[in-house]
């Protein structure tokens, strides 16, 4: 394990590429299709993320213990966070992605639980993982200084955003809604990264991070909804209003950014 830390101080950004991968692979096990014959391919999509994330949320949880990175990482006691209202944007978000006319289908309470669930098990996932795994390990070897955090957090977020590229790899979104995708997973990586240096404490960016999935999948529980496995293909317009709405996210999280210190991170001595 001491091997491992070493690498992963010593060779960061190959570290978190290894780490993501491995993650990746670890939530493409085509577990939904097993289960199906015997829940339905709904709960069954369900439990396969929720099984799966957990796994690598929990994994990555692990490693980061193993590695003495917990403070770093956000997994704080309540007297350390700070700031916690810098996260106001999440929620603003969280309540304009919700779709006007929803009604949610309550004769259907195991799936209204494991959507809750499944959109829990995402947030928790991506922040241990990203802003867990991946920014811990980069400020380990750049937070020293100020530009360090901030190549840590812009780095960390190229990440985020490139392994969402998986969706198309695999056929679960067209091109052009990946990439714009891609591109809000970006902005919303630097808000996320910011928010867990200021706040430090990472458990408001899972919940928050939770919600934003929630809210946006809300369809998928509302009378006549369902899984929609086909994504039509998005306009240029569409694209355009996201990027947009998102884009105010990566200018405030670069913002708040500005307070961040290296004296407050509890980083090693790395050289």
């Amino acid at each position: 394990m001491n091997k491992l830390k070493t690498f992963a101080t010593q060779k960061p950004v190959l570290f978190a590429l290894l780490a993501l991968i491995l993650g990746v692979l670890l939530t493409e096990i085509p577990l939904r299709d097993a289960l199906a014959p015997y829940t339905g391919l709904q709960v069954a999509h369900y439990l396969t993320i929720i099984l799966e994330q957990g796994l690598v949320g929990g994994l990555s949880f692990w490693l980061l213990a193993r590695f003495n990175w917990l403070d770093t990482a956000g997994f704080t006691a309540p007297k350390q966070w700070k700031a916690l209202w810098l996260g106001w944007p999440l929620l603003l978000f969280t309540l304009i992605n919700i779709d006007e006319g929803i009604v949610i289908d309550t004769p259907k309470p195991v799936l209204i639980v494991l959507h809750l669930l499944t959109a829990l098990s995402t947030g928790w996932v991506e922040e241990v993982l990203f802003r867990g795994v991946v920014v811990t390990t980069l400020l380990q070897r750049w937070g020293q200084t100020r530009k360090g955090i901030y190549l840590s957090v812009l780095v960390s977020s190229a990440l985020f955003g490139v392994v969402h590229l998986t969706n198309f790899l695999v056929g679960r979104y067209p091109l052009l809604n990946n990439l714009t995708q891609i591109t809000f997973a970006l902005f919303f990586g630097v808000m996320f990264a910011a928010c867990l240096l200021r706040n430090r404490t990472i458990w408001p960016m899972i919940i928050l991070h939770a919600a934003v999935d929630w809210a946006g999948t809300l369809r998928e529980i509302s009378v006549g909804g369902g899984l929609r496995l086909a994504t039509p293909l998005i306009t240029a317009e569409n694209v355009i209003v996201s990027i947009l709405i998102t884009l105010p996210l990566f200018i405030y999280g670069l913002f708040i950014l500005r307070k961040v210190e290296p004296a407050s991170l509890n980083l090693e001595n790395a050289s």
